[in-house]
This record gives C-alpha cells, sequence and structure tokens, in this order.
C-alpha cells in the first residue's frame, strides 16, 4: 500500500456512511447514510464531481446497489421500503413500501426483472421488477440478513446470516435449494470463488469458512489469521479476495494455498463497514466509522496478473518449442539409425559366406559341380585297370596310413573329392557361426523341395557303394 500513490480524493460526509457501490460501467460511485441521504459522485485522480444528491428514505439508507448496466440505483432502507432512481436525472422510477414486515438490512441486484431484499429476521424476498411486486418469499433464517450474492451460472442466490446457516435459493423455485448447518458463529460475508467451486464465508471470530459448491451441508475447510471479524469481502480474481475487517485494515487473501498477501488500505482500528471494486479493477472503495469514503489502488494486482499470464505463456510457447526441437532430433537420430542398420544388413548379406558361397546360386553351382566330380570317381572306380592289385594295395596302405584323417570315408580319402573340398575356400564367418547359420536356415527355406531331393540323392549313392 503506498500513502502516496495517485488515486481519487476521499469523499467525506457529515454523517456516518453505512454502504459504497460503484457503477458496473462507468466512473461513478454511489453512497448511502445513516441520514437516508443517497450521493452518487464521478470519481477521477485529483477530482471527484457530485452527480446526484438526495433522500429517498426517511430513515437510515442500510444498502444500494447499481442495476446491470448502471442506468439505475436500488436502494434499501430502515423504514422497510426499497426504491430505484435514475441516476442521471434523480428521479424515483420504482418505490416499494413495506416491502418487509422488519426493517430491511439488505438490497442485492439478481438480473433485469429480478431484486432480492433481506430483513432484520431472516426474511429474504425475491421482486418481479416489471411487475413491481413480490415473486418469492423464503424464512428459513432466524437472524438478520448480512450478506447475499448471487452467482448467474447455476441461478443461485446466495445468503447468509446472524444465526450461523449459508442458505441457497433457486430464484426459479418457491423453496430454498439448501441450508447449511450452523457453524456456531455470526456469518457476516460471502463470495464466490475458484470459477463457481468454493464459496467463502466470513465469521464474527475472524475464520474464513469455505464450502465447496453444492455440499453446503458443512464447511470443509477453514483459515483463521483475522483478528477480529471479517465484515466484507470483494472478489478480486478467482483465488485472491480482499476483506474489510472491525480493525480497519483491508487484507488481501489468498485461496488454494491459503495465505495473507498483503494490505491494501487501512482505516486507522475504525471498522470497515464495506469494500468494493470499480469497474475497470483499478479501484478500490470501502467506507468506516469515519464519515468518509476512501479510494484504494490495486489495479497493480491485475497487472501482476497480467505479467505472470505473459509469462507464463511464453513459457508454454518455450518449452512447445522445445518438445518440437526434441521431437525432430529424435526423428533424425532415428533415420540415422535406420539407414546404419541399412547398411549393416546390406554388408552381411553381400559378405557374409555359407559354405563358401557369397550367395544362394552361388551355394547351388557349389554343390551341382561337387556331386558331379563325386559321380565322375566313381565311375574311375568301377573301370577294370592291370595293376588293379597293385593300385589296390597303395590305396589300401594310403587309407590305412590316412585312417585317422578320413572320419570313415575309407576309400575317399584320396579322391577327388579332397581335392575338390581342399579347393574349396574356406567360410567367412564375420559375424560368428550364429548368423551363418542363421543365413543357411533362411536359404533352406527358400528351396526346401531342392534340398530335399538333393539328401536323397546322396543316400541312394552311398547306398550303392
Amino acid at each position: 500500500m503506498d500513502d502516496t500513490a495517485a488515486r481519487p480524493k476521499s469523499l467525506k460526509f457529515k454523517e456516518p456512511v453505512i454502504d459504497v457501490a460503484f457503477s458496473p460501467t462507468t466512473n461513478l460511485v454511489a453512497s448511502s447514510l445513516i441520514t437516508g441521504h443517497v450521493f452518487v459522485h464521478k470519481y477521477a485522480v485529483g477530482s471527484n464531481q457530485r452527480q446526484v444528491r438526495g433522500k429517498p428514505h426517511k430513515k437510515s439508507c442500510r444498502s444500494l446497489c447499481f442495476s446491470g448496466d448502471g442506468s439505475l440505483l436500488y436502494t434499501a432502507s430502515k423504514d422497510r421500503s426499497w426504491q430505484a432512481m435514475d441516476v442521471e436525472t434523480g428521479a424515483e422510477t420504482t418505490r416499494i413500501d413495506d416491502a418487509h414486515e422488519k426493517p430491511l438490512n439488505l438490497i442485492k441486484y439478481v438480473n433485469e426483472q429480478i431484486m432480492a431484499t433481506g430483513d432484520e429476521a431472516g426474511c429474504v424476498k425475491l421482486w418481479d421488477v416489471r411487475q413491481k411486486k413480490q415473486a418469492f418469499s423464503y424464512s428459513e433464517h432466524v437472524d438478520y440478513v448480512s450478506d447475499m450474492v448471487f452467482h448467474a451460472p447455476k441461478r443461485h442466490l446466495l445468503a447468509t446470516s446472524g444465526d450461523g446457516c449459508l442458505s441457497v435459493y433457486d430464484v426459479r423455485k418457491a423453496k430454498p435449494f439448501q441450508v447449511s448447518a450452523n457453524q456456531d458463529d455470526e456469518l457476516l460475508s460471502v463470495a464466490v470463488i475458484r470459477n463457481g467451486s468454493k464459496v467463502v464465508v466470513g465469521e464474527t471470530d475472524g475464520v474464513m469458512g469455505i464450502f465447496s459448491y453444492g455440499q453446503f451441508g458443512d464447511v470443509t475447510d477453514r483459515f483463521p489469521g483475522h483478528p477480529q471479524s471479517i465484515d466484507s469481502i470483494c472478489k478480486l480474481t478467482e483465488d485472491l479476495c480482499v476483506t474489510g475487517s472491525s480493525d480497519g485494515l483491508l487484507r488481501i487473501v489468498q485461496f488454494f494455498p491459503h495465505k495473507l498477501i498483503g494490505v491494501a488500505g487501512d482505516h486507522q482500528a475504525l471498522p470497515v463497514e464495506k469494500v468494493v471494486l470499480s469497474y475497470d479493477q483499478q479501484w478500490l472503495a470501502s467506507c468506516s466509522h469515519d464519515h468518509t469514503v476512501h479510494f484504494w489502488d490495486i489495479g497493480y494486482i491485475y497487472d501482476d496478473e497480467d505479467e505472470d499470464d505473459e509469462v507464463s505463456k511464453a513459457a508454454e510457447q518455450k518449452d512447445t518449442n522445445e518438445s518440437k526441437d526434441d521431437e525432430l532430433d529424435a526423428q533424425a537420430v532415428a533415420i540415422r539409425i535406420s539407414r546404419d542398420v541399412g547398411s549393416d544388413d546390406d554388408e552381411d548379406e553381400s559378405e557374409v559366406d555359407i559354405d563358401g558361397c557369397s550367395d544362394a546360386g552361388e551355394l547351388r553351382i557349389s554343390e551341382a559341380t561337387h556331386f558331379e566330380a563325386i559321380q565322375t570317381d566313381a565311375a574311375q572306380a568301377d573301370k577294370p585297370s592291370s595293376d588293379a592289385g597293385a593300385g589296390s594295395e597303395e590305396v589300401d596302405i594310403e587309407d590305412n596310413s590316412e585312417s585317422e584323417s578320413d572320419n570313415g570315408w575309407g576309400s575317399w580319402g584320396g579322391s577327388s573329392d579332397d581335392e575338390a573340398k581342399a579347393a574349396k575356400p574356406k567360410k567367412k564367418r564375420r559375424k560368428g557361426e550364429e548368423l551363418a547359420d542363421k543365413r543357411k536356415a533362411r536359404v533352406e527355406l527358400a528351396r526346401p523341395t531342392q534340398s530335399h531331393k538333393r539328401k536323397t540323392e546322396r543316400k541312394a549313392f552311398f547306398a550303392g557303394l
């Protein structure tokens, strides 16, 4: 709070101010006095100008509010009447005398068709503005109605009372929607926060009770911290409120998490009767027992919120850009890996030999050549020879000498088959035995009929030896 900051001058009156209200469309502020007088001023930094002065009530004017378009000003009085006046001319447009059996304590604008009033005995009434007559009457409270707020999305009117209960009314129905349990303390003020999900009430012991919307049986949370009663609550944002307390301070309160942010104004230990927010969210106006309406600068709250929103948007944009960059990097890495893997596969297929052959075609040619060599050797062995005996002995000797290395092939040890095997290139196992076996299995699977045929021919050949 900066007392030296430029702001509208305070409005001073000869009698105590009971209520104050801002116009919802322009820089007008209305004040009601204990004498029944009503004033409307045009406020500005450096100077204020009075627009309307009147005395619509014989007794104290306890409450006032503007219409939705700001053209009318509604007032309620201790004389049990309420009336509407034209803001530009000050002329009376509507008046309802003897509206309640008890003195009126509060008036609230609902919409262009309905007004709500509450009295000292706890009676709440809804009025048809067009027909200028009562629409509904509710008598759930047994003590004075202290505050009311209209929640437009649900069409609910919420009212607090000195009997310690919160009541909720559907303005379209004759029966109350719900009434809370007694909170063992007077409820003095009410506001709807958190996008309509929470309702906060001010109590005489300085505690703020929090209801979950729709669950009005009892409070779901409590926030102590005020040394004295909370007579007024003014909503700033969905998470921030300003409270007017009996110790004279206007406190900025945050909810979820709950904490006191700071002090927006000070009435020098005099009880705060009412605190309201201007239509442009630049000023707070409050009244106390010092016969004065004070203005307080609150625009910095919304400036900080705008900056926070810009920072959060910038951070979100940065995160989005970074995530896109990460995705592009991941895609590039994936493409690079796939290319590397593809090149390795090509190299494996071209360089890894299976039984000394670089591909399946060469493998088939090699096996056919080998089989022809075996048949040629067998035919030569069957031909008669003059030196067959000696040759057979030499062969036997050679076979015996090489019996340990021929692995049971007998007279095949010195045949051209051995030479073909010797001439056969060695197997290349660059990727190991496992890779060669897998490749060989794939080749065999590719031509299972031919493989089976060759095996059958080999078995038949050996059976004839």
